[in-house]
């Protein structure tokens, strides 16, 4: 099998509006471009990617599967008793972290303080783009 790989630039332009995300030792965004060829000052052509001349929007993806047990470390430490019941995650009585047969998490429970502050602590062991 033949394998050929070519590098591609970014502009500035589309650096500088990526919104990055850190995932462990990586640093990711989403980008919406097309891939352009410019010359060189050695008269080579090198593909770039260029920003789309329309903003677009994206279904935001959520990276990292962060394990149940890590979640708990996090609660606790940020003031929210949450123990294990069953294989399912319950803090402070009111809201129920479980993974879904397809591995999916999901948060139920009443819609109060301590649902967003969960929520926004579950969100923030992921990288949104």
């Amino acid at each position: 099998a033949v394998v050929s790989t070519q590098s591609t630039g970014l502009k500035d332009a589309l650096v500088t509006a990526a919104k990055f995300s850190r995932a462990k030792d990586a640093e990711l965004a989403w980008i919406d471009a097309v891939i352009g060829i410019q010359m060189t000052e050695e008269k080579e052509q090198v593909a770039v990617l260029e920003a789309l001349p329309t903003k677009s929007s994206h279904t935001p993806v959520f990276i990292n599967e962060p394990r149940l047990s890590d979640l708990r470390q996090v609660l606790n430490k940020n003031g929210i008793q949450a123990d294990f019941n069953g294989g399912v995650l319950v803090c402070n009585g009111k809201v129920a972290i479980r993974r879904s047969t397809a591995g999916k998490v999901q948060l139920e429970g009443t819609v109060c303080d301590d649902y967003y502050k969960i929520r926004s602590l579950l969100y923030s062991l992921y990288a949104i783009i």
